[in-house]
């Protein structure tokens, strides 16, 4: 699963979330009433959801598995007081942060986060018919960027700009007012742009 590719990137969703919310409080309705094959359904609709965005977190595919299991455990157990006072994507969402944050935490920080030792420098005399794997190269840099950003950063940057959500999506998911999400965003962005102008004076050295 390639992070920041852009065939990676997921299609704007109507009404910004997975399924339609008439749609979802159906099945959290049924499933509250006690017809299991529901969160069957809620399981096929979100897991590939869920998987991506644990991935974008995580910076590799090692505790994707592991991660989306424990999502669906918890929510298993937490639907029956799911009131919808938020879509039931922003409350999947909300727990797949936290258990991706659990995981970094219990990684330490000696663990190395971009799933490859191997650094791929990009030749600027390749032949225009390189151009691909020139963009791939550049992209490896940006993920390798956004995945060395400290978690306060990294998370509204994977939301906003890898998952498509709107800050107001994104301030209701992370619990954060829409102010701090622009500012983070914007600190985030000033970051990037440090850490990828330094990434191309080392490699032109």
């Amino acid at each position: 699963m390639t992070v920041m590719a852009q065939k990676d990137k997921p299609k704007p969703e109507a009404g910004g979330g997975g399924a339609d919310r008439h749609d979802e409080s159906e099945l959290v309705k049924q499933f509250q009433a006690g017809q299991r094959e529901a969160f069957d359904e809620i399981v096929e609709t979100y897991r590939s959801k869920i998987a991506v965005l644990a991935h974008r977190l995580l910076g590799w595919d090692g505790d994707v598995e592991d991660v989306c299991q424990d999502v669906f455990v918890s929510a298993l157990l937490g639907l029956k007081r799911f009131r919808g006072d938020c879509s039931l994507r922003t409350w999947l969402f909300r727990i797949t942060i936290n258990k991706c944050r659990s995981r970094m935490s219990r990684r330490g920080p000696r663990q190395h986060w971009f799933g490859s030792n191997h650094e791929m420098k990009p030749d600027m005399e390749k032949d225009p018919a390189d151009q691909p794997l020139i963009e791939a190269e550049m992209a490896h840099a940006v993920q390798k960027a956004v995945r060395a950003l400290p978690r306060k950063y990294r998370e509204p940057v994977v939301l906003r700009y890898l998952q498509e959500m709107t800050h107001e999506q994104i301030a209701e998911t992370l619990g954060l007012s829409r102010n701090a999400i622009n500012v983070r965003l914007n600190r985030a962005r000033q970051m990037l742009k440090e850490t990828l102008a330094q990434t191309g004076e080392q490699e032109n050295q």
